[in-house]
């Protein structure tokens, strides 16, 4: 989605701004904060759901660990 509209940026806002490179870059630099952020915000969104799933499993009993696997055998 993010990424989705800075190619509709570059697609539909940059073609309109050609005349000079100045307002070339003035019409693409929002967009591209606007994805930059987003992809950060993703970034720690992730990060933090990995560290609860981390920490879930570190809280589970002991005795979930000890439990076999369908395919192993014991010796």
């Amino acid at each position: 989605m993010i990424v989705s509209a800075f190619l509709l940026a570059v697609g539909v806002v940059l073609p309109a701004n050609l005349e000079s490179a100045a307002r070339a870059i003035e019409s693409i630099l929002l967009p591209l904060i606007f994805v930059r952020l987003g992809l950060i915000l993703y970034g720690i969104g992730m990060h933090l759901h990995l560290m609860h799933l981390n920490l879930v499993r570190q809280l589970q009993p002991s005795s979930v660990d000890d439990l076999q696997l369908p395919g192993e055998h014991s010796d």
